[in-house]
């Protein structure tokens, strides 16, 4: 049998490092022979960066054969102190500003000891209440991200099921020029735009939870 290497994908590379605690996402940068030239790793804040290289180096020899230089990996990391933080976003309060011609939507999180707020403002029709609701709740979010990482709102819709009525929200995750679209939902209880802004929260929420660590 020949000795020679199965070639890997980079795609092979990114969800094997995927699987290391804390990485939230990764990205391998190949060369013409398909070895490793950089690998871009976000974390979260759970453990410190040093550790989070080790991790990287020995699952690329233990999972592929293939030693890697550290100088080659880059990680990015999630703001906060992992002792103090919660592991959810936190809503606090949404304030809804409406007049004649103008709508604004204010959103208040807190996670550990450490409240955002963002903002969305526009035109006060049904649906655009709706839209301002998820992008002032991704506004407060990005406050808590690197400049790498960004949350965009894909759609925002509220549906009628039987009886009930449910906030659906899609938000996409990018990360180092790779994405992953977030999806969630939230019944209306009393108010369409607070439901959307928890079905934004109930996505991101469950990246959240890995980015800052402590779940088996």
């Amino acid at each position: 049998m020949s000795g020679d290497k199965r070639s890997v994908s980079a795609r092979e590379y990114e969800d094997t490092l995927k699987r290391i605690r804390d990485v939230v996402t990764a990205r391998a940068v190949l060369g013409p022979d398909g070895s490793i030239e950089e690998v871009h790793v976000l974390a979260g804040p759970g453990r410190s960066v040093k550790l989070i290289a080790r991790d990287v180096e020995s699952t690329l020899i233990a999972a592929f054969g293939n030693p890697i230089d550290r100088r080659k990996i880059s990680i990015a990391q999630l703001g906060g102190d992992p002792g103090r933080q919660e592991k959810r976003v936190q809503l606090r309060k949404v304030e809804i500003v409406s007049e004649a011609d103008s709508a604004e939507v204010n959103v208040y999180l807190k996670m550990g000891n450490n409240e955002v707020m963002g903002t969305a403002e526009g035109v006060p029709t049904a649906k655009n209440w709706l839209w301002l609701s998820a992008c002032a709740t991704v506004k407060a979010l990005s406050q808590y991200l690197t400049p790498d990482v960004s949350f965009v709102v894909e759609d925002v819709s509220v549906a009628t099921s039987r009886s009930t009525r449910i906030a659906l929200v899609s938000v996409r995750l990018f990360a180092f020029g790779k994405e992953q679209l977030l999806t969630g939902s939230c019944p209306v209880s009393h108010d369409d735009r607070e439901a959307v802004v928890r079905a934004t929260l109930d996505a991101v929420n469950r990246k959240f939870a890995q980015i800052v660590g402590g779940d088996a």
